[in-house]
């Protein structure tokens, strides 16, 4: 996952396709007053795509906000996924009597070990 460099020609171009209107808001940006970022719609992290169709212009309190409350949740969840898909996660315990267990339960009742 390589970030491609954002240069002012690439930052213009993201401006104009989106017709200066934040992503995330809905708001009209004013590019001489106000700060905006670049935004990735599906996180670089997630996708890997960095290419202008992925990237959005948004104000850098909305993206800010967004970023912390929907884009690091998200990220982490599938990196969670991810680990439980490809068998890197490893349970913390294991419940008395499963499979994991060291103890085996006998028809009679009786407990053993495994």
């Amino acid at each position: 996952m390589s970030r491609r460099h954002m240069n002012t020609t690439r930052r213009a171009k993201i401006f104009k396709a989106a017709d200066g209107v934040c992503h995330i808001c809905g708001e009209k940006i004013d590019g001489t007053r106000e700060r905006w970022d670049a935004d990735h719609v599906i996180p670089l992290e997630i996708s890997g795509d960095d290419s202008d169709d992925n990237l959005r212009p948004a104000h850098e309190r909305c993206h800010r906000v967004k970023t912390s409350k929907k884009d690091v949740p998200t990220i982490a969840k599938c990196k969670r996924v991810a680990a439980k898909h490809n068998g890197s996660h490893k349970p913390k315990g294991t419940l008395p009597g499963s499979k994991g267990s060291k103890w085996k339960r006998k028809v009679d009742g009786t407990v053993v070990p495994r």
